[in-house]
């Protein structure tokens, strides 16, 4: 049993600002891999992959890529929210929290 936790409300920010997107879970599991996506129409886009202990930056998409932070030193405690820097009126949307543990 998990509960996941995540911003009941729509999160703003003026072109420019950085926003935090919440994403948290009740339990201490230390993930296997996080990955955050931004759901655009028909496709996925890759904001930030975190897997083996490490950011790979490589897997996020260039619009992404220098304008994200996360929270490593959070993942422990259950907190695997992430900051969109500097804003711009394309990140608007729908943005996809996912964790993946062996023990789940």
């Amino acid at each position: 049993h998990l509960i996941v936790s995540r911003a009941n409300h729509p999160v703003s920010a003026y072109v420019g600002e950085d926003v935090t997107l919440i994403c948290s879970v009740d339990s201490h599991i230390t993930p296997e891999e996080v990955s955050w996506r931004k759901i655009d129409k028909d496709e996925e886009i890759s904001v930030l992959l975190f897997q083996s202990n490490t950011i790979k930056p490589e897997a996020a998409d260039e619009r992404y890529r220098d304008r994200v932070e996360f929270f490593t030193d959070e993942i422990p405690k259950g907190n695997f929210s992430l900051r969109l820097k500097s804003v711009r009126t394309e990140d608007k949307g729908v943005y996809m929290c996912q964790a993946k543990s062996g023990r789940l």
